[in-house]
C-alpha cells in the first residue's frame, strides 16, 4: 500500500495559527465589546469574525490542502510498480539522459563508419579503374613466354613467369573482394615465391596451422590483406639483414576469434618508430585515412582500418618490433567462414 506524503509546511500552520489567535482574542475581548455597545453591533462584530475566521479556513482549503492533496494524488499515480516512490524514478534521470547522450554518440560514430566505408570502396574502385588493364592479354603474354622458356629448356624463367601470372590473376580478378583465408595464403606462397627469386634463397618462408579442425582456412578475409604485411616483412625486416632470415607465418583458432601473425627475425624497429606506427594503427577510421598512400600500396594502418570497418573495433592489427630481433604483426579476425 502507498504512503501518504502531504505533510504541512510553515505556511499551513501560520494560517491556522492565526485564525486561533484571531478567535482567542475574540473571546477575550467579547465581554468588553458586549458592555460598550449595543446588541445590535456586538453580533454584527460577532457575525465578521466568524465570517474572516471562515474566510481564512476556505483560503487555506483552496491554497494550501487542495494543490497538496492532488500533488498527492498524481504522485500516487506514477509511483512504480515495485512500490518506489517516484521519488527514486527521478533519482535515474540523470543516468537516463547520460544513456540518451551515448546513443547519440554511438549513432553518430556509426553514421562516420558508414562514410569512411563508402568513401573507402570509392577509392577502391577508383584505383581498379586506373590500374585496369586487360587480362586477357597479360596472361597469354606470360604464356608466351613461359613456353618458350621451356623450349630454351629455363625452367627457372618457367616457373618464374607461371607464378607471376598465377599472382596476377588472384591480384586482377574481380569476383569477390572477400575470400576463404585458405585463398589469401596460396597467393601469399605465390608472392613470397617471386620475391625469392629477387632474394636468392636469402630467407625461408613457412606456414604453420595451430588448429587441428583446419576451420581457420575457410575463415572469410578481404582479399589482399595479408601481402603488404609479408611484403614489410620482405623488404624492412630481411633486405637489410646480413644472416639468412626466417618468415613464419603463424595461424590460430581462439574461440569466435582467428588469428593469423606474421612475425619476422629481421632487423626490427626501433622504440620510436614502433610508436609511431601503433599511434597509428589506434586513429579511428576516417575520410582522410582513404588518401592516397604512396607507390607502396596500401598501408598496414590502411589494412587495419579496413577490417575495424568491415567487422568492428575490436578487430584489427597489432604491432610489436624488437630491434635487431624482429617483428611480429598480429591480424584478429572474426571466425566467418565460407562454403567449401
Amino acid at each position: 500500500m502507498s504512503k501518504r506524503i502531504f505533510k504541512p509546511g510553515k505556511n499551513t500552520f501560520g494560517i491556522i495559527f492565526s485564525g486561533i489567535i484571531l478567535v482567542g482574542v475574540f473571546v477575550f475581548i467579547s465581554p468588553f465589546l458586549y458592555a460598550h455597545m449595543n446588541s445590535l453591533v456586538y453580533w454584527v462584530v460577532v457575525i465578521a469574525v466568524m465570517a474572516a475566521v471562515l474566510g481564512m479556513c476556505l483560503l487555506f482549503y483552496r491554497t494550501v490542502y487542495l494543490p497538496f492533496l492532488n500533488l498527492e494524488r498524481r504522485i500516487q499515480m506514477l509511483q512504480v510498480s515495485d512500490g518506489d516512490d517516484v521519488s527514486d524514478m527521478f533519482s535515474d534521470t540523470d543516468s537516463v539522459l547520460e544513456r540518451i547522450d551515448d546513443l547519440i554518440k554511438l549513432k553518430q560514430n556509426e553514421m562516420e563508419r558508414e562514410q569512411a566505408r563508402i568513401l573507402m570502396e570509392e577509392k577502391m574502385k577508383y584505383a581498379e579503374l586506373q590500374n585496369q588493364i586487360n587480362p586477357h592479354f597479360l596472361y597469354n603474354t606470360l604464356e608466351n613466354i613461359r613456353g618458350q622458356a621451356i623450349i630454351d629448356d629455363n625452367m627457372v624463367i618457367a616457373e618464374m613467369t607461371e607464378a607471376l601470372s598465377k599472382y596476377f590473376r588472384y591480384n586482377i580478378s574481380k569476383d569477390n573482394d572477400i575470400v576463404k583465408l585458405a585463398q589469401e595464403l596460396e597467393n601469399i606462397e605465390t608472392y613470397v615465391k617471386i620475391q625469392q627469386y629477387r632474394f636468392n634463397g636469402r630467407f625461408d618462408f613457412r606456414i604453420i596451422n595451430h588448429d587441428q579442425t583446419d576451420v581457420v582456412f575457410r575463415c572469410m578475409i578481404p582479399k589482399l590483406t595479408l601481402q603488404p604485411i609479408v611484403e614489410n616483412a620482405i623488404f624492412h625486416g630481411m633486405e637489410n639483414k646480413i644472416q639468412k632470415g626466417h618468415i613464419v607465418v603463424h595461424v590460430d583458432l581462439s574461440g569466435e576469434h582467428v588469428a593469423v601473425i606474421v612475425a619476422d627475425d629481421g632487423v626490427g624497429m626501433d622504440e620510436e618508430t614502433l610508436t609511431r606506427l601503433q599511434e597509428k594503427l589506434k586513429t579511428p577510421p576516417s575520410a582522410g585515412r582513404w588518401k592516397d598512400s604512396g607507390s607502396d600500396g596500401i598501408a598496414m594502418s590502411n589494412i587495419n582500418a579496413r577490417l575495424k570497418l568491415l567487422y568492428g573495433p575490436e578487430y584489427g592489427l597489432n604491432v610489436s618490433s624488437i630491434k635487431n630481433v624482429g617483428t611480429q604483426v598480429e591480424l584478429i579476425l572474426p571466425l566467418k567462414t565460407g562454403k567449401g
